[in-house]
This record gives C-alpha cells, sequence and structure tokens, in this order.
C-alpha cells in the first residue's frame, strides 16, 4: 500500500489536532518579602499575636460578629468588626488599634453605624489602656469618654477559640457585662 502526499499530509493535520500540548511549567515561587527594619514587629506586641486571624460568632439573637486582627508590624497592630444583622444588614463596624506607647499598650477605637456613619454619643475615640497581660490574655480598660468600660477582655481558650468579655460600670452606664466566643474563620 502506497501512501500519498496528500495522505501524509493528512495524517500529520490530524496528529497535530488531536496532540494535547504538554502542560505549562509552574511559575518559580515568588522571593519572600524582606520587611524593611521597621515594619518588625515590636516586641511589646509580641504576647498578643494569639489575636492574629479571622474570628466569627454567631450571637443568641442569631446575628453575626466577625473580628479580623492583622499580624503586629511595627508598633501596631490593627482589628476591623463587623455585626451582620437578621436581615443580612450590617448593624455597625468598629476600626480597632493596639498600639505601642510610652505608657505602655493602647487600644483604640472607633465605632461606626452601617453606614459608616459616626454615632452623635460616639464622636470621641474611645481609648483603653493595658491593664493585664498573661500568656493568651489581654485585658485593657476604659479611660477618658470610655471610662464606663472597666474592661476589655480577650482571651485565646485553645489554638481555634477566642473569647472577648466587656464590662462595664454600673454607675456610669446602664450596660450589662456580655462575652461573645469566636471560632477560628479558615
Amino acid at each position: 500500500m502506497r501512501i500519498t502526499p496528500l495522505a501524509t499530509l493528512g495524517l500529520l493535520a490530524l496528529a497535530a489536532c488531536t496532540t494535547t500540548p504538554p502542560p505549562p511549567a509552574p511559575a518559580p515561587a515568588p522571593a519572600p518579602l524582606e520587611l524593611p527594619a521597621h515594619a518588625v514587629a515590636d516586641s511589646a506586641l509580641a504576647p498578643l499575636e494569639f489575636l492574629s486571624g479571622r474570628w466569627i460568632c454567631v450571637n443568641p439573637n442569631k446575628t453575626v460578629n466577625e473580628e479580623h486582627w492583622t499580624a503586629p508590624r511595627g508598633k501596631a497592630m490593627v482589628g476591623a468588626f463587623r455585626q451582620v444583622r437578621r436581615d443580612g444588614k450590617c448593624a455597625f463596624v468598629e476600626v480597632s488599634q493596639i498600639s505601642v506607647e510610652e505608657s505602655g499598650l493602647v487600644l483604640r477605637l472607633r465605632h461606626l453605624h452601617g453606614q459608616l456613619e459616626v454615632p452623635d454619643n460616639q464622636k470621641e475615640i474611645s481609648v483603653f489602656a493595658l491593664r493585664a497581660l498573661a500568656p493568651q490574655r489581654v485585658e485593657f480598660a476604659g479611660t477618658g469618654s470610655a471610662e464606663g468600660v472597666t474592661a476589655v477582655i480577650y482571651e485565646r481558650v485553645d489554638a481555634d477559640t477566642l473569647r472577648q468579655t466587656i464590662e462595664f460600670d454600673p454607675v456610669k452606664t446602664k450596660e450589662k457585662p456580655f462575652t461573645s466566643t469566636y471560632v477560628r474563620e479558615r
């Protein structure tokens, strides 16, 4: 049997159409990012590394709280909080910062309504001074306009559980203390 040049071209064309090209070579891994010295976490923040991560809880009334804390960098770490109402809308958000200051560690917090407007009765940033620090636990107390908050406590229960307790001065506020138990969100 003789294969004509036309048949040879046809077979080559068929082979070219049915041949799967080899997969592309994997991209090389990017080089590790080298941070400048000023971005390395201040040693005073090292005990607070346990806060880092994404945390979520469902409240008894079925609203959902989320709290996300960045890793310490330089002289600060930042937290973002939001509460999702049962209708799916954002009830409120908070932006927090724990910073290293001459007086020690300070927690600052800005409360905003769901559309990011500043509440009339909370124009000032809430400031909390470090009260106690232990492994996997930190406690702050309100100062200035936040004096009605006697304690903001974060405690790591285990690798995937973070408990936050807020306590109030019954003379200065009618708020009741509460505890939120968060699980790590992956």
